[in-house]
């Protein structure tokens, strides 16, 4: 499995899906330590320790510089012990700052947070005594003489960033989380909101409807001919991620969900696209809006009820069945048909037709086209 990672190196979801691998098979994943690893993934005994070449901004030549004076002076004993050992020509600051959020200092500690505020200080010292041996100075000390004890101020120790931004820190230089995941805490509610996680989704059949619960790692919006704007989205969950296509109406109603990076609910179909599968979103829900069935603001408030009909050869009894329970709830909120056709989709107002807007309504025609098939319209959202 060792040589499987150190294969992908650079390849994100993959090596996302060996590391989960492991972790189902028992085998213990171990981050990046600079008293420790080799430059790719090493193996010792029933765990796997993450390579320095994994981290973003370390290059192999700054990895010789950090291995060599490891390998002749033993293990770096603080920041400072490896500021003043490795040649900084070759390990700059921004490398460091890599080291730290990846977890490569954890084992000198004593925390991410507050080794990366007395970096600069660290750096300066180290660069000092490099600069000492290389003049060839001599201390009274080393003369024989007792030197002065050095005059150091105390820097109070900086506590530890939070869950999220440590987390975040590893997103960063290693492009995926090691020492836990933002979405762990909701994993309870895979279960019980019927989420499909990205791994599953090759298994499902185009048009198909999934549940994703995850969080956006990238998105790009773009205007339509019409003058809206949608987006294509990176999803990510904590199997790995997968493309969301966003049109107009549900990127109206949650752009600011999408934009925000809150862990959300995206209800969608599975579509093939030349650039590969894909998910057409349908409805982007809070996760916590969704965890407590509150999805939806109160009854009464919709402007308009969208329902969406796939165009196969059962649209029509669909659509019969649909204007049935539409009749049993008459009401003021106005209805758009969305006929999912398989190379667009066409909106077309039922002006004969309006609804009460009730929860009611929309169990019984989730029931009948599936969950996220309506979506009700809200004066809030516009």
């Amino acid at each position: 499995m060792a040589a499987l990672l150190t294969s992908e190196t650079g390849d994100t979801d993959k090596i996302v899906k060996y590391v989960e691998e492991c972790r189902a098979m028992g085998i213990q994943i171990q981050p990046p330590d600079v008293n420790v690893s080799a430059v790719q993934f090493s193996v010792a005994g029933d765990t796997i320790r993450f390579g320095l070449a994994a981290i973003k901004n370390v290059g192999e030549t700054a990895i010789e510089a950090i291995l060599k004076p490891r390998a002749a002076g033993g293990p770096f004993r603080s920041l400072t012990d490896f500021c003043a050992r490795v040649d900084l020509r070759l390990v700059n600051r921004r490398m460091l700052e890599s080291l730290i959020k990846a977890g490569a200092f954890d084992s000198v500690g004593p925390t991410r947070a507050h080794l990366l505020a007395t970096l600069d200080v660290a750096m300066e010292t180290g660069q000092r005594q490099q600069r000492d041996r290389e003049e060839g100075q001599v201390s009274l000390f080393d003369l024989g003489a007792a030197a002065p004890p050095a005059a150091t101020a105390e820097v109070p120790i900086v506590p530890e960033w939070d869950t999220d931004q440590l987390l975040a820190g590893e997103k960063e230089v290693l492009g995926f989380y090691i020492s836990g995941h933002p979405l762990a805490r909701y994993r309870p509610l895979i279960e019980s909101l019927g989420v499909t996680t990205t791994g599953d989704v090759p298994a499902k059949s185009p048009g198909a409807r999934v549940r994703l619960l995850g969080q956006v790692a990238a998105m790009k919006e773009i205007p339509t001919k019409s003058g809206e704007r949608m987006a294509f989205v990176t999803f990510e969950d904590m199997e790995g991620t997968i493309e969301l296509t966003v049109f107009p109406a549900p990127f109206k109603a949650a752009a600011a969900l999408l934009r925000s990076r809150e862990p959300m609910l995206v209800v969608g179909r599975v579509d093939d696209t030349d650039k590969g599968r894909v998910i057409l979103a349908e409805e982007v829900r809070p996760l916590d809006q969704a965890a407590n069935g509150a999805g939806r603001p109160p009854e009464g408030a919709a402007q308009a009820c969208r329902i969406r009909v796939i165009g196969d050869s059962d649209a029509e009894a669909r659509l019969a069945e649909v204007q049935r329970c539409c009749a049993e709830h008459p009401g003021e909120v106005p209805v758009f048909l969305h006929l999912l056709l398989p190379a667009q989709e066409v909106v077309v107002r039922a002006r004969r037709v309006a609804v009460d807007g009730s929860g009611e309504l929309v169990a019984k025609l989730e029931t009948l086209l599936g969950a996220g098939a309506i979506i009700l319209d809200y004066a809030r959202r516009a």
